[in-house]
């Protein structure tokens, strides 16, 4: 069996095909609310076994304006004290595209993570909205109280919003990490040596 570099290849990228998976969804939303400054969302991991690399979080936009839409970019920061309830960003970990919500028709905006940070099991995290520049900014977006985040909480102002009665109207979805040039090689260069064996 003749085994060719264009084998290796296609054993490189199979072997690490990523697998999205939503960790936590609260869409749609059936409310909406401007938030101060310093605004944003803090959420608890779940197990997720190997699909703990972020890829995207989507946000709904609010259903009327006016309202600060963006453009913005998500930045994900730990939760320095590891309680969902209080704002206490620790850590930045990533950030985001930028993008404009849009107002109206329950429009998702999908803000995407290049660098793909991964995240630990039943751990808190928080994005924050702001201009690309790290400065913070107020924003409106679209909220939900029918399928609130058990360990999670809204923040406008630096303060938790409305009771912790609602949260962002968003989707956050994962996937497998994906492998240094090293490690894809080492995977394809392992099949490689078992499709040997198998000859």
């Amino acid at each position: 069996m003749k085994v060719t570099l264009s084998t290796l290849a296609i054993l490189a990228t199979t072997s690490f095909a990523a697998n999205a998976a939503i960790i936590l969804g609260t869409l749609p939303a059936n409310n909406q609310a401007n938030l101060a400054a310093d605004a944003g969302q803090t959420f608890t991991t779940p197990v997720m076994g190997l699909e703990n690399a972020l890829t995207t979080i989507e946000i709904e936009g609010p259903q009327t304006g006016p309202g600060a839409v963006g453009p913005f970019t998500l930045e994900l920061w730990t939760d320095a004290d590891g309680d969902h309830a209080t704002w206490e960003t620790g850590s930045l970990i990533a950030s985001s595209d930028s993008q404009s919500l849009v107002i109206g028709g329950a429009t998702i905006t999908t803000f995407t993570f290049a660098s793909q940070p991964v995240l630990e099991d039943s751990t808190t995290y928080g994005f924050v909205f702001t201009d690309g520049a790290s400065t913070r900014v107020p924003v409106r977006v679209g909220l939900t109280n029918d399928t609130p985040i058990a360990n999670g909480t809204v923040f406008g102002g630096g303060a938790q919003q409305f009771n912790d009665a609602f949260d962002t109207a968003m989707r956050i979805t994962t996937g497998q990490p994906v492998p240094e040039p090293s490690s894809a090689l080492l995977a394809a260069l392992s099949g490689l040596a078992f499709l040997r064996r198998r000859r």
